[in-house]
């Protein structure tokens, strides 16, 4: 056996459901058990709420994505996002609750800006209507057709815009946008007038006033909280 021959050996004795050892090194069962426990924990430890709820079909389904496709990353912790990602249009397919692919990806999303590394985040200038905002690295924005981080199951039937980052002691914060916030935050590429604009042509808010009252306090709410850093110099 060579080593292609042996490399092909090991993935199936691995992930096939039904391996056939009689042709590997001794074992191989061992290593095969020791492979499927550490993939199956880190989804279970990134997943928990996902698991909780679809019981013992949600390791059958870990099951068939090692057999019919395996992990492609070499981060042991991008597995569980690389199974979401396999197993979501299945799960509609099947006839699974339609919420539970959105609450798996807020399981994602959480863990991802919890591990984020932090960077030096860009210098940063004041706020200012031709510049574009500058956000902290260590944040995303999500949709959901699902109040998917409202503890309730089912969750609440809504449309939600979800804010995830860390604070000053990095730990995970979730907000949940109000649609006219989630547009402008969506759009803080743009200098910050356009921003403004473009989110209320977006969500039909006339942009007054009122409108711009409640955009001041938004941004500064968001500076207390570290997420806005202020402008872009360039």
């Amino acid at each position: 056996m060579d080593d292609a021959e042996l490399q092909r050996a090991i993935k199936a004795a691995c992930f096939d459901e039904e391996a056939d050892f009689s042709a590997l090194p001794p074992r191989m069962a061992v290593y095969r058990r020791l492979v499927r426990n550490t993939l199956e924990g880190v989804t279970h430890k990134l997943l928990p709420r996902t698991r909780e709820h679809m019981g013992e079909d949600f390791d059958r389904d870990i099951a068939r994505f090692l057999a019919e496709r395996g992990p492609r990353t070499h981060y042991l912790r991008d597995v569980p996002q690389e199974l979401v990602a396999w197993a979501s249009e299945r799960w509609l397919r099947e006839g699974r609750a339609r919420w539970l692919a959105d609450l798996a990806r807020h399981e994602i999303a959480s863990f991802t800006v919890s591990v984020v590394p932090y960077v030096a985040e860009p210098r940063a200038a004041e706020v200012a209507l031709d510049r574009p905002l500058l956000l902290t690295s260590l944040m995303r924005i999500e949709r959901f057709a699902w109040a998917v981080h409202e503890p309730a199951a089912p969750p609440p039937d809504r449309d939600v815009a979800l804010l995830y980052h860390r604070d000053r002691e990095h730990a995970l914060r979730t907000l949940e946008l109000s649609p006219l916030a989630a547009a402008l935050l969506e759009r803080a590429h743009l200098p910050l007038k356009d921003a403004i604009a473009a989110a209320c042509d977006a969500t039909g808010v006339a942009m007054n006033d009122e409108t711009l009252a409640s955009i001041a306090r938004l941004l500064a709410d968001l500076g207390e909280r570290g997420i806005l850093l202020g402008a872009r110099e360039s």
